[in-house]
């Protein structure tokens, strides 16, 4: 589906994700949509593919992810 453009699409994807971890994300129970629809949105105005497909899979891994690993990073339970 992304072809050629496989890396640069996860970069982006990437760098949406971290900017948002490392500046709003607060922990569980904040994970926003925002940075999704963001790279959705970027991915497409680039006209790269597979827009939605990415960001939905940026979704799922952040759902199964994000707030375990901020536990373990934090040390928190």
């Amino acid at each position: 589906m992304f072809g050629d453009s496989l890396e640069e699409v996860v970069g982006i994807c990437t760098e949406i994700l971290s900017t948002f971890l490392h500046t709003e994300y607060g922990g569980p129970g904040t994970l926003l949509v925002i940075p999704f629809i963001d790279m959705a949105d970027t991915l497409n105005e680039k006209g790269l593919p597979g827009g939605p497909q990415a960001a939905r899979a940026a979704v799922k891994w952040a759902q199964d992810h994000v707030d375990k690993d901020w536990k373990e990073w934090t040390g928190s339970t």
